[in-house]
This record gives C-alpha cells, structure tokens and sequence, in this order.
C-alpha cells in the first residue's frame, strides 16, 4: 500500500476552540505557531547506541492558549510550564496533532484546557530531518529530546511568528518506545518538572515481540522502503489492528495512510536500553504518571502498573483507561484520555 506522509501546514493559526466539558472549559484564543529546533544527532545519554553526531532540524508546533504564547519585552518571567510530546513507533507529530478533526487534535483541546504544548516530528520522521536510519538510536533520541528541553528553558529555538518564549519549568510526555526515551532523558539529564509515560512498560505482550521482531528482520534484510528504515506493521491492516481497538473508522484509514517508516536504529536498540532501564528508572523523582488503554494488544495493564512502580517518585499515579489500544489520543475514548491528563497537568502547574 502506498503511504503518504501528512504534510501539516507550519503557518501559524489563532482559532477559538469551544472546551469539550463546559463545566470546566471556555472558549478561549488558541494559538498554534510552527517551531524549529536546531539538533544534533548526539548520544550523550546514559544508555550508549550508535549516532552520527550530525546537525540537523526538528519540527513541530507550539500551541497553548494565545496569552500564554505571546513573548514581551515586558515579560519579568519565563512562562510558568510547557509540556513536550515525543510519538512512538509507526507514527509521527500527527499523534498529538491531528491534522483531521479538531476534536482529535490533542494540542488543541488541551489548549482549551489552559495547558500549553509542543509536539514535534522526531528525528527521521514528517518534517523533520531525516538522518541514516541505522545511526538513529533511543540513546541519541534521548539527547535530542534533551536538546529540546534546553533549547525551551532558554529560548534558542525558532518560531515562525513572534519570538520565542522561555519555560521555566518542562513536563516530558512520550509515547511507547519514546516511554523509554523520555524515562532515559529524565534519570539522565535530570532537567524536566515532571515525566509522562503513554502506552509503554518495559514489559510487554506476544503482540509487541511479533511486530517489533518483523521490523526487526525488514530492517536486518533491508526490506524497508529505504536503507536504514523499516514500518512497524508492514501492511495497513497490521498496523490499524496493532494500533488500535475503538477508533473510528475515518481514522484508522487517515492514520494507515500517514503511516511512515522508522529509522532501525531505535528498534534493535531498544531491548538493549528495556534491559538496563531498572536502575535508571528508581532514581527518577519528579512527578511520574504512567498513563495506558486497558485494551493495548502491546502493553498490558498489569505492564504499565509495574513500570510505574519503578519510578522513586512520591508523586506518582498510573491510569488505565477504558476501551483504548494503543493509539490513546485518537481512540473514541480520546476525550476521557485528554481529561485525566488535564487534571494530571493541572495539578501540577503545567
């Protein structure tokens, strides 16, 4: 099957989203600009795999509540929190920022909610530059998203309106293998306020050693569709029944056809780091929150329960959420997902 890649616009937009619980949200300006941070393929990280060490750019959008994004000579303080999302496996920016309906597009409806977002393309994905796929790996992955909290606590990224805002405080979000690589960056560089852990544990079902063990092979063979780079779930099918359990169907079918390759390196690196990630994981004390769909045919509950226990954290929380695969920002329960994490941001000054 043919796969295109989305291309999503990088104009800056000012919408009015009305908020799904009126109880709780109100309409308020929305505004979503394009973000440029300038990278380096590095691998600094304390889990040691392959990178070429190159410069390179990662792309995304910065969208939160239009007054908490405006930049002022007259600012006497960084704005008080961002949170930044890291897709997993099989996906890119679009996870967290549909380009569909609205009501999928997780940045936005959080925004409605006060909470300020950046969600990017990961390196070799949408956007993004796209380095030799074998010398991109979950410790190099690490370090650029470590790359990316710097670049917002000071301000050195660049924005297609306006100026940049600085960030005081950072809460890392990521999904499925980026789990690991955000769990990686925290016990590392110890820089972010709080850590957020989607659809990820380092114990996983049959399903998962199937489908990681096929890219494998593809990206052993070479079989992808270009060197160094190999899908996770080799046909439509595969990857919409991997991915999701009560998502409608426009979009499975919009997700199949956005569906991109991944750089191998992050798949045969990736038990290694699953393996050595324990005593990493224990010295992790900011606010954690493991947060997965009690319907993942990847990631067990029972998993996602015992990875949360992991970290040292006082704060710490894991949530199940009903009738959600994988795909937790764009299943049918999409709505109660986005809510238990604004209560989650909420309470802790995001």
């Amino acid at each position: 099957m043919k796969r295109v890649v989305a291309s999503i616009a990088l104009a800056a937009l000012l919408v009015a989203v009305p908020h799904a619980d009126a109880k709780r949200r109100t309409k308020r300006a929305i505004k979503s600009v394009a973000v440029t941070f300038t990278v380096r393929n590095t691998n600094t990280s304390k889990f040691a795999c392959p990178s070429d060490g190159g410069a390179y750019q990662v792309k995304g959008h910065l969208t939160g509540p239009a007054s908490a994004l405006a930049s002022s000579a007259k600012r006497k303080r960084r704005a008080r929190g961002v949170t930044v999302y890291l897709h997993g496996l099989g996906v890119g920016e679009w996870l967290w920022y549909w380009p569909g309906a609205k009501n999928y597009n997780y940045a936005f409806q959080q925004a409605a909610a006060g909470h300020v977002s950046v969600t990017v393309d990961r390196l070799g994905y949408g956007a993004s530059s796209r380095p030799p796929g074998d010398q991109v790996c979950i410790g190099s992955a690490a370090d650029v998203a470590h790359q990316l909290v710097q670049a917002l606590k000071t301000g050195s990224y660049a924005v297609a309106s306006g100026k940049p805002v600085k960030y005081k405080r950072i809460a890392l979000a990521g999904h499925s293998a980026s789990g690991e690589i955000s769990i990686l960056e925290a016990y590392t560089y110890r820089d972010i306020s709080a850590l957020i852990v989607v659809a990820f544990s380092f114990s996983n079902l049959p399903a998962a050693n199937i489908t990681f063990g096929n890219q494998r092979n593809d990206c052993t063979a070479g079989a992808g569709p270009s060197p160094g780079y190999a899908y996770f779930g080799a046909t439509a099918a595969e990857f919409q029944k991997t991915f999701f359990h009560s998502a409608v169907a426009s979009v499975k079918t919009a997700a199949a056809q956005m569906h991109p390759p991944d750089p191998c390196g992050l798949n045969t690196s990736l038990i290694d780091a699953l393996n050595k990630q324990a005593a990493g994981a224990r010295t992790i004390k900011v606010p954690a929150l493991e947060i997965c769909g009690a319907n993942d045919v990847l990631y067990a509950p029972f998993g996602c329960e015992a990875q949360g226990e992991r970290f040292a954290s006082r704060d710490k929380k894991t949530i199940i959420v009903k009738s959600a695969g994988h795909g937790l920002p764009l299943e049918r329960s999409a709505s109660p997902f986005r809510r238990k994490l604004d209560q989650w941001l909420g309470r802790r000054g995001f």
